[in-house]
């Protein structure tokens, strides 16, 4: 549980999930590069897959054994943080930060998607494996639409 929630919802969640936003956008915002702006779009839906399975696989897991919870909790409280703060020593190596770019930017994004992603997790908290799939499904079907 502790390496899903590192890999899954810190790792790709949080740092390299918003690191394509801030490359997106920069290159975006500038008109630079269209190709690699495409190619970034991809990347962050390939990403967005990855994520959806690790959401997937935590819930179904507390789903299974409701007793991992406070791993979840506690592993994502200690290291949501230390995740901010790689975001932030980013953008501290900048003065001032280009193309007018704002570190609040960046860290409400991050903290938006993974918010989204750990209400789904609670959600998983008390429910049935059935629940679980089903929900996984819904929310397939919804991101296909």
């Amino acid at each position: 549980m502790r390496a899903a929630v590192l890999y899954n919802m810190i790792v790709e969640g949080v740092l390299a999930e918003t690191g394509y936003h801030a490359y997106f956008t920069v290159l975006k915002q500038q008109g630079l590069m269209p190709g690699q702006v495409k190619g970034i779009g991809l990347l962050k839906q390939d990403e967005s897959r990855h994520i959806a399975y690790g959401v997937y696989l935590i819930s179904r897991l507390l789903a299974q054994h409701p007793g991992l919870w406070p791993i979840v909790e506690d592993t994502m409280n200690d290291l949501l943080p230390l995740a901010l703060g790689v975001i932030g020593d980013t953008f501290a190596s900048y003065d001032p930060v280009p193309f007018g770019l704002t570190l609040d930017m960046f860290t409400d994004y991050a903290l938006g998607q993974f918010q989204k992603r750990m209400d789904r997790i609670e959600r998983a908290r008390g429910a049935t494996l059935d629940e679980v799939m089903a929900a996984t499904h819904s929310a397939i079907e919804q991101d296909n639409a």
